[in-house]
């Protein structure tokens, strides 16, 4: 495609039919890639000879293809290496040349380049820079600014250690020419070509000093230079003509400049203020020692002389004063600062700090023209960050935190001022006082975690919420009565007069807030909200019935305000907590909740698929938050089976939709849902075994990192409907979760990430016993080799599992396919069962679980007829029965310190009758009954004292018997093991006597007589044990 052609088609592309423009954006996608096109984009973008929109046009396809086809390393990009080397050729006079509304979008795709090319296919870029700086062309020092600028950040977040060289090179090079600009452009006349090269300056250095100090800095005409250069920028006073627009004002490029200035010095205040904080004999180091003793406290007057200008009326952009309150913050703690801004606190708390905290013009207006927006600034973090009264609070909180003793009765008289002027003045309060009050609780609401802690103010606050909280819910200024809401909610956990979550003050802040619901601002509504849950949270256990009769009306009011209020999240964590509290008790409003989530997250859905990408990143956080409360009322009902068939109409078109490509940002909380939906329903529906397939997909397309979150419902689906996980053929369940298993194991995942894939495993063999004969080669031949090779014990463990749980479901067909590996497996398996611990108890089967599963797998092996047993076994049964009676004394050990825990924390109750409810710790009727003694004797841990193997029971920690919690049930927990080990000996003496003597042979009298006592008591009947 030649220039004219190409020219052509990018007219089309602004066209107002939108045919042609459709039309001629298909003919730029099919000839992106031809060789010669991208250049060509190039090559309009900057001629100046052409309409300007086909010259933007090209610019912004341009920009395009370089961000999603330039790749640094692929020999498979679809741009050709020569049209690559001819763009870097061209690109930084291109970008010199353009116009701002071109430059702009080049300087996107130089940056884009520079981070996948230079240095190694770009080597010349640096001095090519270096010399447009050294030109007297404003246009080329300017172009070759904005290129530098793209370069240090390539290295802003980087560490020395990281590209070290790669950034001394930059700044070696480009440094003493920035100074130099630096100092020419300071001393020239005002203007705003000036200022924009001044910000270019600031920004560079501010990239270069992010993450360390370039060690030219340390030469004293450098650092000198620099530092007195940026304090001289700060001070500058704005030149005339500053715009009459406010949003005009706060862009206006001297205010840009002198913000990067202040945010450069307030950076190097945080990381070199303190020498002691940075490493030793290193660059650091050697600049703190500069920086500390000569900048930190001309810095900080600078910044002083800032804020007494602005106390004096002049006035400052948003940003610089917000970074300028940041540097005193971070004065406020080291001596030598705090020392000269101490006198300074009075004026700054009473001109600057407290009328910044107050509600201004600004917010009214955003109030009354955008309560949604006004609500999302109060709400969201990044604007917390920049925002003036944030940093104000933060100052603050850092004063009265850090120097309390000398300004926290300072604050506390400001803000106590405030409100006794605003209760005095009553019904006739003026705007004026409604704002200072507002700012006062933004103060007292800031500073709560202090409050709450000293004296004499924790045992003022309760009498400051009656005496002025209370009474500004019924404020006419709706900010008053928001900030009310926000307080409450502050101080909802202190303990009032009659306990926490009680008392006359406690339950008429809870029925303002409830009340505050219905209130006629948005921005009220959502702060009583918010506040509510806090108060839930302190709620008494005795005050819940109470509160429980206001559940509808609440509710509905919740359910209202989420139908018109868009930042959904800001409600979540209030409605979480009501269920938390109430449980069954919201069972009634379960549906309409759920009805009411999910239509949230369909509307933000939608508005994120509309949306940029910021609006898609926050859309995506409140989906979170709604699928997290779906979960919570799943929980909070979770006893009540009855209710999930409705709830899961609701949801599951939700979960059908978002089990793609279309949650990844959200797969674990729609995985969560699942396994609520698969657990406690009395039956699995077909409809959420549709959703097998969806994530075996999303397994095996992009969603593998996901498998232990994939375990859950997949164990669910496996343990609660087993007969149709057998018998699905289209699609085989079982052959899909085996080859997932496969994938994990033969793949690269970490090891620390593996250990759940053999737990799927064990699932399968203990839940389908009998009828998957077929798999159990597969599954021994996967994780048969990585016991030898894995490095993590943790994984050995779980790998050991499945060869264990293999043995358990038929020893004889798994011993078949041991070979070659038995003699090398039953070694580490004994090896691993025989391990102590520094305290001579068992180190790795530490839990009742794991213990239960190697007994039975031990037991299985004794019972294997000769025929099917391996010759190199038959020597070592001897040693398989001593290992499974250590167990066995170990589990009993164990199971009797629990239940002796248990009857301790029962009788403490005074409701223990003292008695063990395990068969073997009865006390036996008949004194004569020897074989029940001997059965006792065996469950003794005494019993087998004389063990050589043996570890003493009293000596034995079962700090692991809560690990037996994070075991999902299995049908080996039901299996009474003991009962399993003395019927499966007993077969073996009554069938193979030769086995049984060459298994007891070697063993001891003592655990002898009570291994005839075990095999003789459960022979008996029932009745008699």
């Amino acid at each position: 495609m030649d220039i004219d052609q190409l020219c052509t088609i990018l007219a089309a592309c602004t066209h107002p039919n939108l045919q042609q423009r459709q039309a001629a954006e298909a003919t730029l996608k099919q000839f992106q890639h031809s060789k010669g096109q991208l250049v060509n984009l190039l090559r309009v973008a900057v001629e100046p000879s052409l309409d300007l929109g086909t010259r933007q046009a090209a610019a912004i396809t341009f920009k395009n293809l370089v961000r999603h086809d330039w790749a640094a390393d692929d020999p498979s990009s679809p741009i050709p290496a020569e049209d690559k080397q001819a763009v870097r050729e061209n690109l930084l006079e291109s970008l010199i040349r353009a116009p701002p509304i071109i430059q702009k979008q080049l300087g996107e795709c130089l940056k884009d380049v520079l981070h996948a090319d230079y240095p190694l296919r770009w080597p010349s870029l640096l001095q090519s820079i270096v010399q447009n700086l050294t030109t007297q062309e404003q246009a080329r020092i300017h172009g070759g600014l904005l290129a530098l600028r793209s370069l240090m950040r390539k290295y802003e977040f980087r560490h020395d250690d990281e590209d070290g060289a790669g950034r001394a090179a930059v700044v070696g090079s480009a440094f003493p020419v920035l100074l130099h600009i630096f100092q020419g452009l300071m001393a020239m006349e005002a203007s705003a070509e000036v200022a924009q090269l001044l910000c270019l300056v600031c920004k560079i250095f501010y990239s270069a000093c992010y993450m360390g100090v370039p060690l030219l800095l340390l030469q004293p005409e450098h650092f000198q230079g620099w530092m007195a250069n940026l304090h001289a920028l700060i001070l500058r006073p704005a030149p005339p003509g500053m715009p009459e627009n406010l949003a005009d004002r706060n862009a206006w490029p001297w205010w840009k400049a002198k913000k990067w200035a202040v945010h450069a010095a307030t950076r190097m205040f945080s990381r070199y203020a303190d020498p002691r904080v940075t490493d030793k004999n290193s660059t650091e180091r050697q600049f703190a020692e500069m920086w500390a003793p000569q900048c930190a406290v001309q810095f900080l007057e600078a910044v002083l002389q800032l804020m007494a200008r602005y106390a004096q009326g002049e006035w400052l952009a948003a940003r610089v004063l917000n970074f300028c309150i940041m540097y005193l913050t971070q004065a406020i703690a080291p001596k030598h600062t705090w020392a000269v801004l101490k006198p300074h606190i009075p004026a700054l708390l009473q001109s600057c700090v407290f009328p910044l905290a107050c509600f201004d013009d600004e917010d009214a207006a955003l109030w009354q023209d955008d309560p949604q927006e006004y609500i999302r600034k109060g709400y969201d973090i990044m604007e917390e960050i920049y925002n003036q009264k944030t940093s104000a609070i933060n100052f603050v909180q850092e004063l009265c935190k850090a120097r309390s003793k000398a300004c926290l009765h300072t604050v506390m008289t400001l803000a106590s001022q405030a409100m006794t002027e605003y209760q005095a003045a009553g019904a006739n309060a003026s705007q004026t006082l409604a704002r200072k009050l507002d700012g006062a609780l933004l103060i007292v609401g800031g500073l709560n975690t202090i409050l709450k802690k000293k004296d004499p103010y924790k045992q003022q606050l309760e009498p400051m919420l009656n005496q002025h909280i209370i009474p500004i819910f019924q404020s006419p200024w709706g900010h008053l009565r928001a900030k009310a809401c926000w307080v409450t909610g502050q101080y909802a956990g202190i303990k009032f007069a009659q306990g926490t979550g009680t008392g006359p003050t406690f339950n008429a802040l809870f029925q303002c807030t409830a009340s505050a619901l219905c209130d006629q601002d948005l921005p009220v509504q959502v702060d009583a909200v918010v506040a509510l849950r806090y108060l839930i949270d302190a709620l008494d256990e005795q005050q819940l019935p109470l509160v429980k009769a206001a559940l509808p009306s609440l509710l509905n009011e919740i359910f209202s305000l989420m139908n018109k209020y868009m930042e959904i999240e800001d409600l979540v964590s209030t409605l979480e907590s009501i269920v938390e509290r109430f449980g069954e008790d919201i069972a009634p409003f379960a549906v309409k909740l759920t009805e009411q989530l999910v239509a949230a997250f369909w509307r933000l859905q939608g508005a994120g698929e509309q949306g940029d990408g910021d609006e898609e990143e926050e859309g995506a956080l409140a989906a979170f938050g709604i699928l997290r409360a779906l979960s919570t009322v799943m929980d909070g009902v979770s006893t009540l089976p009855a209710l999930f068939p409705p709830l899961e109409d609701i949801v599951f078109p939700l979960l059908q939709r978002m089990i793609s490509v279309d949650g990844q940002e959200v797969f674990e909380e729609l995985l969560e849902l699942v396994s609520y939906f698969t657990y406690f329903p009395a039956q699995i529906s077909p409809r959420m075994w549709s959703l097998w397939p969806l994530i075996y997909e999303a397994y095996t397309d992009w969603a593998a990192d996901y498998l232990e979150n994939i375990m859950v419902p997949f164990d669910n689906f496996i343990s609660r409907g087993t007969e149709h996980f057998l018998a699905g053929q289209n699609p085989n369940y079982l052959a899909q979760a085996s080859k997932m298993v496969e994938d994990a194991l033969e793949g690269d995942m970490q090891e620390g990430d593996l250990c759940v894939a053999p737990r799927l495993l064990d699932i399968i063999m203990q839940r389908c016993r009998g009828r998957i004969d077929a798999y159990i080669p597969l599954y021994l031949r996967l994780v048969l080799p990585r016991i030898g090779t894995a490095k993590r014990m943790q994984f050995k463990l779980a790998l050991l599992s499945v060869v264990a749980n293999a043995l358990y479901y038929d020893a004889a067909l798994a011993l078949q396919h041991l070979q070659p590996h038995v003699q090398s497996f039953f070694l580490f398996w004994s090896e691993t069962i025989n391990a102590k611990d520094a305290k001579g108890r068992l180190k790795h089967l530490t839990r009742q679980y794991d213990k239960k599963l190697h007994v039975a797998a031990l037991t299985a092996v004794m019972a294997v007829p000769d025929a099917q047993l391996p010759a190199d076994l038959r020597s070592a049964l001897p040693h398989l029965l001593a290992a499974a009676l250590q167990l066995l004394l170990a589990l009993k050990a164990q199971q009797e310190a629990e239940e002796h825990l248990k009857a301790d924390r029962h009788s403490s109750d005074g409701s223990s009758d003292g008695g063990l409810e395990n068969g073997w710790g009865e006390d036996l009727d008949d004194e004569g009954d020897e074989a029940a003694t001997l059965a006792k004797l065996a469950a003794d841990a005494q019993s087998f004292k004389s063990l050589d193997d043996a570890s003493d029971p009293d000596d034995q920690s079962w700090d692991d018997d809560e690990d037996d919690e994070d075991v999902e049930s299995m049908p080996l927990d039901d299996v009474d093991v003991f009962e399993l080990f003395g019927m499966t000996l007993r077969g073996v003496q009554g069938t193979q006597p030769q086995r049984f003597q060459a298994l007891t042979a070697s063993t001891n009298p003592s655990a002898l007589a009570a291994l005839q006592g075990m095999m003789q008591y459960v022979a008996q009947p029932t009745s008699q044990q």
